[in-house]
């Protein structure tokens, strides 16, 4: 077969791009393991988005968020859990995504199919061999290859080079790295829809024999210190616990983050060999199982259990698990700590001119070996970071062409991936890296050269983020030119992130922006205007600028 984009992994990442590359009219296959898309809003059930608040969650990441409001009444309405402004029903995520796929006439996706080998003609990829539901094998050669699975186990395939687990400061010159290197690699989660029952749920039995300690502590129902310092996390009691992601209709998300379900997920068997994953799935499907058998005896609460109408599964669990962190591609540019934490004298980490995505959360890093004793924790120092940028060099490899990375394949170092990883981040990575590939097939070139003026320039036109913003959203008459001036350098930088586009322009900022664009324009031909006015009349009378770089 033939195709022009091929995505590996119909995931928050992939879905993304083959919605966007089909978009353009360019022809598009996703290959997926599972019977949805979405991955891990859908198919692991991480269904409360986290970060990317207001404005800085504009492209499908915005389309998505909007449908899943309307459905439910309205912003208020999706804003049940105190995790998450936007908390939704898996399936009703799958749904709103399986529509906006099926919209796309240019757009094929396979279901529950697998890669099994990738093809190459030197340092190009040139396609894969898929192996069907059937059990039959297509090979399907592409112009363009996405990596979105879930483990970047296209990285391996392929023989691209990649990190895992925590870098070394020596590698990536990040303070705040180990001084040596390591597989503290993020914990994975079999997250559970769970739903409160009239009378007693159904009871979720325990594995024989299961040590039930390593629970207490997850809340002040079953605590044995109130020393949080010593716990190193904040004690929480049943009604903060119920209420953090908790789902319309009376469901809830357990993806607790204290003594839970998170499962230690320091071994590299379960990326290197693939074939290790189905005994690591049960063996944290079965401490999923035992907290929630953990909830109905221990804290008390019979009426909670699993929601029998989320997941088509026979245990009634997610089809995959909640993967925080896969192998990450060694790329163009490997975005470290100083990339995302604000820069000396801002508060804005410095700009990234070849930027094509955006996020706000913080860095946040799961690890079950931060509750171990003292003398085993894990010590992990992250910064306090800011909104940021992805770059656009972060989704090409060093040498290999005809491939981009999306998903959590990044080129990131450990300590970004806590904040790069999140779904709105990695659907705007998808849609960004859709872009990129149908460019590429358009225009007949490699990915690291396309321009990337004009994949930013389709960005913003399909209502992306490409500089982050909270106030100023994709539907205002401002969003081109602020968008486009901030990426070549004309920043606002307040220390609460806005733009503040109805703020009366002063006449320092006037000379200021005036001066460092060097444009032909007077200060007193800005005084009087919005700087959203302001902005619009800078990008409009530019001429030096390079909007197309």
């Amino acid at each position: 077969m033939e195709v022009d984009v091929l995505i590996i992994g119909g995931g928050t990442s992939g879905t993304a791009a083959g919605i966007q590359s089909a978009r353009l009219g360019v022809e598009t296959l996703i290959i997926e393991e599972t019977p949805w898309l979405g991955g891990m809003i859908t198919s692991a059930g991480v269904s409360a988005f986290d970060g990317n608040k207001y404005a800085v969650g504009g492209g499908i990441f915005g389309e998505l968020r909007k449908m899943l409001e309307d459905y439910y009444g309205g912003a208020e309405k999706t804003f049940t859990g105190w995790i998450s402004l936007t908390c939704f029903e898996p399936k009703i995520g799958k749904k709103f995504l399986h529509r906006l796929a099926k919209n796309e006439s240019h757009l094929t996706v396979w279901y529950e199919s697998s890669i099994v080998e990738v093809y190459k003609e030197k340092n190009k990829v040139t396609g894969a061999l898929i192996k069907l539901k059937n059990g039959s094998r297509v090979k399907v050669n592409c112009k363009i290859l996405i990596e979105s699975t879930e483990f970047g186990d296209v990285l391996q395939l392929a023989g691209i080079p990649y990190r895992l687990g925590r870098d070394a400061k020596s590698s990536t010159g990040e303070p705040d790295a180990p001084d040596i290197a390591d597989d503290e690699i993020q914990d994975m989660t079999f997250c559970a829809i769970l739903k409160k029952y009239e009378t007693d749920a159904p009871p979720v039995k325990a594995p024989d024999g299961f040590d039930f300690s390593i629970f207490k502590n997850s809340t002040s129902v079953d605590s044995d210190t109130n020393d949080e310092n010593y716990l190193n996390h904040k004690l929480h009691n049943w009604d903060s616990f119920i209420s953090y992601a908790a789902l319309p209709n009376g469901k809830y998300l357990l993806n607790w983050p204290f003594r839970s379900n998170d499962y230690y997920n320091t071994c590299r068997e379960i990326y290197e060999k693939p074939s290790s994953r189905a005994y690591h799935y049960s063996k944290a499907k079965e401490l999923t199982l035992a907290y929630i058998n953990y909830i109905q005896t221990t804290l008390g609460h019979p009426e909670w259990g699993l929601a029998t109408d989320e997941f088509p599964t026979p245990d009634f669990l997610p089809f995959i698990p909640y993967v925080r962190e896969s192998r990450r591609m060694k790329g163009v540019y490997l975005m470290v700590e100083k990339d995302v934490i604000p820069a000396e004298g801002s508060f804005r980490p410095p700009l990234l001119s070849d930027g094509i995505a955006v996020g706000d959360y913080f860095l946040d890093h799961h690890h079950s070996s931060f509750f171990k004793g003292a003398e085993k924790r894990l010590e992990e120092k992250l910064p306090h970071n800011a909104p940021f940028q992805i770059s656009y060099g972060s989704l090409i490899p060093d040498e290999v062409d005809g491939f981009i990375a999306a998903e959590k394949s990044i080129s990131v170092s450990h300590i970004v991936n806590g904040c790069s990883r999140l779904q709105p981040v990695v659907m705007l990575i998808g849609q960004a890296a859709g872009t990129a590939a149908a460019i590429s097939v358009k225009h007949n070139i490699e990915p690291r050269n396309i321009n990337i003026g004009e994949l930013q320039n389709v960005l913003v036109k399909s209502g992306c983020q490409i500089y982050p913003y909270k106030d100023v959203y994709n539907s205002h008459p401002a969003f081109d030119a602020v968008q486009r001036l901030a990426i070549n350098g004309l920043i606002i930088d307040e220390p609460d992130f806005e733009f503040k586009p109805e703020k009366a322009v002063t006449s320092a900022e006037a000379n200021d922006w005036i001066n460092r664009l060097e444009i032909d324009l007077r200060n007193e031909e800005l005084l009087g205007l919005t700087r959203a006015g302001a902005f619009v009349k800078i990008f409009s009378s530019l001429k030096n600028i390079d909007t197309n770089r």
